[in-house]
């Protein structure tokens, strides 16, 4: 329902207005509006911008130098009920001695007062403020003329009785009022009449975006227009936090959402896409659509014949990936040449480790398994010291096909050192940006037609500029972040040819920002630093340590290491 504010100067104004509103409500019978009304004016201009901004009515109405105030903040349109020649004589007619009276008027009503003035002959002075300082110098020089009264406007009448002055006021009478509120009516019928075009407008929006917002301002606080209203005060919430953060990426619904915000004369328009399932919900961590081609591209026969090699080899493997190159998909490929399901492993911290070298029903016990390890990376010098020494006295890697997966920042110094005894295999994954211009170019057409097949849409190409853009384009999330950029560019392109200027837009909003990672350790781990302890020595040396960090609170302590008392007890016997 429509809304109309009112923001009146004196509370008579107030009830005329609630009077003819009334009265016009009956004379248009279909148009359902409602009526707020707030006493507010120029004399607290900080209540009047609080008003202004707690609320998104559909049109506003007030009177005098506030509409002009209201106006330079907000975009809303504002109509000023304003003053007749009628209400200024009837005014003048109730002071008793004309000749010692003095006018003090702000600028909206300076024309009207001194046609007025001109038109009946009158001679009355009068001073146009702006400012309240203006207002007691106005006052003070009626006074030292020996003036007694002042005819003025509302919020400038208050002040008058610090100096015993008769004030006396410029109402609105019941024409102008019933005029102003009328023209409100007629307003906001024309905009329910035209409600088909917002109708019109939302659908167009929605075949090319699935969200779209209107707002009045940078932090999408006043939105004018939404695609989904119901998910209106939902998705500015959520854009507003994207800005802050400068990621424009969006996680809701189970799904990834691409943010890309433009800038018109008037409005800021935010457009919202579906990059597809959040990784976190998808049974399937990688993009099966698009990952294999890729990979199929981006790396030659010999490198698929090594990974057959290696996934039938006895020997561990390790496989080292910078951010975003999805080597599950190689897991997948070792998967099924061995016709074996892998079991993922997490070392990444002390508990984790401890625990699964000490309970007895974790993967580290059984027998002819697919381990994959994962986040060996981030374990310290002392904890990869336990993890090898485990690993070599247990037998772990000849009882069990390992594959270590890594992430490390390409170009860095791998920062594991494997014991020599290993034989370990080892394959290094180049990033995105290492793939000659060729390859890229027909990556890029090979995505084109598999979500051609997909989306059922027609992409034949891709301008030069618009290549050129991409290939030197840095990709610090690799695939990851080439599929998420390349279907936004083919969700939101009219097409069949990619070009350069939506290439860049794209870029330019595109901010994948990394979330800090935490600085991985730089020991090197040596086979020497464990040659004299025994396993049972290190996990006793831990429990110790971290016995000592909870102020030798064993239940705590067992809790953190994920063993029972009667195991922590076993180890501190020692």
């Amino acid at each position: 329902m429509d809304e109309i504010l009112a923001i009146v100067p004196y509370p008579g104004l107030k009830e005329k207005i609630e009077k003819n509103f009334k009265k016009l409500s009956t004379i248009y019978p279909n148009l359902k509006l409602k009526l707020r009304i707030e006493i507010a004016n120029l004399s607290n201009k900080k209540q009047l911008q609080q008003i202004i901004s707690s609320t998104q009515p559909s049109i506003i109405l007030s009177r005098g130098g506030t509409v002009n105030f209201i106006k330079k903040h907000t975009n809303i349109t504002v109509i000023d009920i304003g003053i007749s020649q009628y209400d200024i004589i009837r005014t003048i007619k109730t002071i008793p001695n004309i000749k010692k009276t003095g006018i003090i008027c702000y600028p909206a009503f300076d024309q009207s007062i001194s046609d007025t003035l001109a038109q009946f002959n009158i001679d009355i002075e009068k001073i146009v403020v702006n400012k309240k300082v203006d207002i007691r110098n106005a006052i003070s020089y009626f006074l030292d003329k020996g003036y007694e009264n002042i005819l003025c406007d509302s919020g400038i009448i208050i002040n008058s009785y610090d100096y015993q002055l008769s004030s006396y006021l410029i109402e609105s009478g019941d024409e102008v009022i019933n005029h102003a509120l009328e023209t409100c009516f007629l307003i906001l019928l024309e905009r329910q009449d035209n409600h088909n075009y917002y109708e019109l407008l939302t659908n167009y929006l929605k075949i090319s975006h699935k969200y779209t917002l209107f707002s009045q301002d940078n932090n999408f606080s006043k939105i004018v227009f939404s695609s989904d209203k119901n998910k209106s005060n939902f998705l500015a919430k959520k854009i507003r936090k994207a800005i802050k953060s400068n990621n424009r990426i969006l996680r809701f619904d189970k799904q990834k959402w691409h943010l890309i915000i433009k800038k018109t004369d008037k409005y800021f328009i935010a457009n919202i896409d579906s990059l597809g399932a959040d990784k976190e919900n998808n049974s399937h961590s990688y993009d099966q659509n698009y990952i294999p081609i890729i990979y199929s591209i981006c790396h030659d026969k010999h490198f698929f014949n090594l990974i057959n090699y290696y996934a039938t080899s006895s020997l561990p493997l390790s496989i080292v990936s910078s951010p975003g190159l999805e080597p599950e998909y190689l897991l997948d490929l070792i998967s099924q040449v061995r016709n074996q399901k892998y079991r993922r492993v997490n070392i990444s911290n002390e508990k984790k480790l401890i625990n699964l070298i000490t309970n007895q029903s974790s993967p580290f016990f059984d027998n002819n398994n697919l381990l994959v390890i994962t986040n060996m990376e981030k374990l310290n010098f002392k904890n990869s010291n336990i993890f090898f020494k485990f690993l070599l006295d247990s037998n772990l890697a000849t009882r069990n096909k390992i594959v270590f997966l890594n992430e490390q920042t390409y170009g860095t110094k791998i920062n594991i050192t494997f014991p020599k005894s290993l034989h370990l295999n080892q394959i290094i994954l180049d990033p995105l940006n290492t793939v000659s211009y060729d390859k890229f170019n027909l990556l890029v057409h090979s995505i084109f037609n598999r979500f051609n097949l997909i989306a059922g849409k027609t992409f034949t190409g891709i301008s030069d500029t618009a290549l050129d853009r991409l290939t030197s384009y840095s990709w610090s999330n690799n695939y990851q972040e080439f599929i998420q950029v390349l279907l936004t560019l083919m969700k939101t392109s009219p097409g069949p040819i990619l070009k350069g200027t939506e290439v860049e837009d794209t870029l330019q909003h595109f901010a994948l920002i990394e979330k800090a990672k935490p600085t991985l350790t730089t020991e090197i781990v040596t086979h020497k630093d464990i040659k004299n302890k025994t396993l049972h020595d290190i996990i006793v040396d831990n429990v110790k340590s971290v016995l000592a960090e909870n102020n030798g609170n064993k239940t705590k302590t067992a809790q953190q290491l994920n063993i029972s008392r009667a195991t922590l007890w076993r180890y501190l016997k020692q």
